[in-house]
């Protein structure tokens, strides 16, 4: 066949080529466009979660204002934050990151202290830390965060996705980059010294 077609006119030739060209652009057309809606619908699918995400933040604030406002008990309440030192804390805070992102097949790229919050009298360690997964896991693993105990809320989280085009051999989610910053209440004590807030 390709003997055929160097044995014809040129203009016949010209014809050929001019129609290889026509669908070859028309490919790539067809793959631009299938990228630029893969990347469409993971945005409108993130905004999605995002909104959830601050649904159950307003939820959980909502818990914990109720929670301030009922009896002060010194006991020890499962939905604070307990230990020695700061630091062990904030470890713990770092073991259950990586246990739920274990859980739900999301990587801890990296963890950092976040500054101590005090709000309505309460006292808030945190952390800020970057994770890396597919769409859903990333989505179970702050549904984790936000709703497992000790209390932990969601106060910043910004999402991003890269390579969502198609691409040879590829299937599935997109790799979502999360970064969020999270904190959880520790135990306010029942009889503060006067004027102020735990140091």
């Amino acid at each position: 066949m390709l003997s055929a077609i160097v044995n014809t006119s040129p203009l016949v030739r010209r014809l050929i080529a001019l129609t290889i060209a026509t669908v070859t652009a028309c490919v790539l057309a067809w793959a631009v466009f299938a990228a630029f809606d893969s990347v469409a619908s993971a945005q409108a699918e993130i905004e999605e979660k995002r909104e959830l995400l601050g649904q159950l933040q307003s939820v959980a604030a909502l818990a914990k204002r109720l929670d301030s406002t009922a009896s002060p008990v010194a006991a020890a309440n499962p939905e604070f934050l307990t230990g020695e030192s700061e630091a062990i804390i904030r470890g713990g805070l770092q073991t259950r990151l990586n246990a739920i992102a274990t859980a739900n097949g999301v990587n801890v790229l990296s963890a950092g202290n976040a500054p101590v919050l005090s709000e309505a009298g309460v006292d808030f360690i945190g952390l800020r830390a970057n994770l890396s997964g597919p769409l859903e896991g990333i989505h179970n693993a702050v549904l984790a965060i936000e709703t497992s105990l000790p209390v932990l809320f969601i106060r910043e989280a910004t999402l991003r996705t890269t390579d969502v085009g198609p691409v040879a051999g590829r299937s599935g989610d997109p790799e979502i980059f999360a970064e969020i910053l999270f904190y959880g209440p520790l135990q306010t004590p029942v009889a503060p010294a006067p004027g102020g807030v735990k140091p």
